[in-house]
């Protein structure tokens, strides 16, 4: 017998011997090549990416939340929400800026308490998403929820939704609720001229909008009016672009009796983060009469008051 036969002898008594192992490696292989190509085929499934990040501010330009702060202010947001939502009104009093205090509740803790249960009426979820960053104020948009899983129904689905502004008062982070930023008090800032005096006193700052209380004296024997709604933009402040007029006046005549002082308020639409800086309020038409019945004023004149300084 020759060697070609010996090999062939030899290849068919393998196979015959090994041919169950054989056909299932071979069944084993083919299907791993099927496996292989319709996987290779086969449409990735796209991803769902979630970029959903609470402290990204929504408004893109300007001043972002530091990373050493972003956990105490997300801290201090979730403290205050748990001390209302349990109505553990003293402890949510203490988280409230000292001008929020102020301005929205009067240094009066009950007004704070009628806030939180008309608010927090029952047991609420929320979630929250940084809006704009002005001044080391951090502004956030919190949306206030019923939480469907606690109360088993979806009759009633409140979303309550508010900018709260979180700041560092002293060592301490607090928040001014409502829209409310900040309270700015100031000691000379005052304009004259031989008529009157205007002092501002403070500056009260909302999100949307910008209060001004300011005293104003007659220094004359004279009766002066600097707003009766008789004429048209008889107050307004100067972003130097533009002009706004002031929001409050209707039925809020400005009007000072001889030798006399008065306090006012003047509103002004204004956001916080729109880059605008007022330069100063403007008494358009100031009117000086001899008599509190006249009809004629003896003068009428403009009155600029810097605000910048």
């Amino acid at each position: 017998m020759n060697v070609n036969a010996k090999i062939m002898l030899g290849i068919r008594n393998f196979f015959k011997k090994y041919k169950r192992i054989i056909i299932i490696v071979a069944v084993i292989w083919i299907a791993i090549i099927i496996i292989n190509q319709v996987l290779k085929n086969r449409p990735v499934e796209k991803q769902l990416k979630s970029t959903y990040n609470p402290n990204n501010p929504v408004m893109d330009e300007g001043e972002t939340v530091p990373n050493k702060y972003i956990q105490p202010v997300n801290e201090t947001i979730d403290k205050f929400f748990n001390y209302c939502n349990k109505k553990d009104y003293e402890n949510a009093y203490g988280m409230i800026s000292t001008g929020c205090k102020e301005y929205l509740f009067e240094n009066d803790i009950n007004n704070f308490k009628d806030y939180v249960n008309l608010v927090f009426d029952e047991f609420k979820i929320y979630n929250y998403q940084n809006f704009s960053n002005v001044n080391d104020q951090y502004i956030y948009n919190i949306n206030i929820l019923n939480d469907i899983e606690s109360t088993g129904t979806t009759d009633k689905y409140d979303v309550h939704t508010e900018k709260w502004t979180i700041a560092k008062e002293g060592d301490e982070f607090k928040i001014g609720v409502q829209g409310f930023i900040e309270t700015i008090k100031y000691s000379n800032v005052y304009q004259e001229d031989n008529y009157i005096k205007v002092k501002l006193n403070k500056k009260n700052s909302g999100y949307s909008m910008e209060e001004y209380e300011i005293t104003i004296t007659n220094k004359t024997d004279k009766y002066i009016v600097l707003s009766d709604e008789s004429v048209m933009n008889e107050v307004m402040l100067n972003l130097g672009d533009e002009k706004r007029n002031a929001l409050n006046l209707s039925n809020n005549d400005i009007y000072l009796l001889p030798q006399s002082s008065d306090q006012f308020s003047l509103i002004f639409k204004k956001y916080y983060d729109d880059g605008n800086v007022p330069s100063e309020i403007n008494f358009n038409s100031v009117r000086v009469f001899d008599n509190i019945n006249d009809t004629e004023a003896e003068k009428n004149y403009s009155f600029n008051f810097n605000i910048s300084k």
